[in-house]
């Protein structure tokens, strides 16, 4: 497995940040120091939701309980329990670090 990468549009300029094999996605974030609040860690309490505005993350086995349907359908995901599938785009997090 490549390493995927990930388009962080919501900076200015937009950014890209390279995430380890099998490293989640927030991991990676906070790896390279982009400001997102988190919480439980496991996909349930739905703290580090952010939109995924292209591409594929994998959950593996783990659910999404920290997700509802609105925000499934609205495009959002977990990126505390998600890794990469294919390079992905995604917008700023519901909440960030203040």
């Amino acid at each position: 497995m490549q390493k995927k990468r990930i388009k962080l549009s919501f900076l200015e300029p937009e950014q890209w940040v390279v995430s380890e094999q099998g490293e989640t996605i927030l991991d990676t974030l906070v790896r390279n120091g982009i400001p997102i609040k988190q919480a439980c860690t496991n996909g349930v309490c739905g703290v580090c939701l952010t939109p995924l505005l292209s591409g594929d993350v994998d959950y593996a086995n783990r659910l999404p309980r920290g997700l509802n349907e609105k925000e499934k359908e609205s495009g959002y995901f977990l990126p505390c329990i998600s890794t990469c599938k294919t390079d992905i785009c995604i917008g700023k997090p519901k909440v960030t670090l203040r």
